[in-house]
């Protein structure tokens, strides 16, 4: 299997980080592009410059949201950087699910794996996968994985 771009989702929990120190190992292994993607899960897709038919607070909250999902993406991207692996970042608002979005945007990507954490920051105590992990696996169209 040859692998050129490997992707990895974020959300600041442990889980995530742990996926994202595998996902830059195994782009340095294969001198592999990183992609880390932050998904802010929302009813509706904009981007926060389209919306100005919107009400202020809303707009607001997608900023705060953007800032931290940058804040999350920066964090994992020096630790990449460190390691020269070659980076690039993006942060989406989902339309319809976070899992969904990872996976749609790895098949728009030409993305060849994606690495995500086992439980993100919604995580249940009982749960082995989580909805999200087990989502990505189940829809995405390359090779996933789930890392603890």
């Amino acid at each position: 299997m040859i692998i050129k771009k490997v992707h990895v989702a974020v959300d600041g929990s442990i889980s995530s980080l742990n996926a994202s120190n595998y996902a830059i190992d195994l782009a340095k292994k294969f001198d592999a592009e990183l992609t880390i993607l932050y998904v802010i899960s929302s009813d509706f897709r904009y981007s926060v410059e389209d919306l100005s038919p919107v009400p202020r607070a809303l707009k607001e909250v997608l900023a705060v949201a953007t800032e931290r999902g940058q804040e999350k993406i920066d964090q994992v991207k020096r630790k990449a950087v460190e390691k020269n692996v070659k980076v690039k970042t993006d942060i989406t608002i989902s339309v319809t699910s976070v899992v969904r979005e990872i996976a749609d945007y790895a098949k728009k990507n030409n993305i060849d794996v994606i690495v995500v954490g086992s439980r993100g920051m919604s995580e249940f105590k009982k749960m082995l996968l989580g909805s999200v992990a087990s989502g990505v696996v189940t829809f995405a169209h390359c090779p996933v994985i789930v890392v603890k």
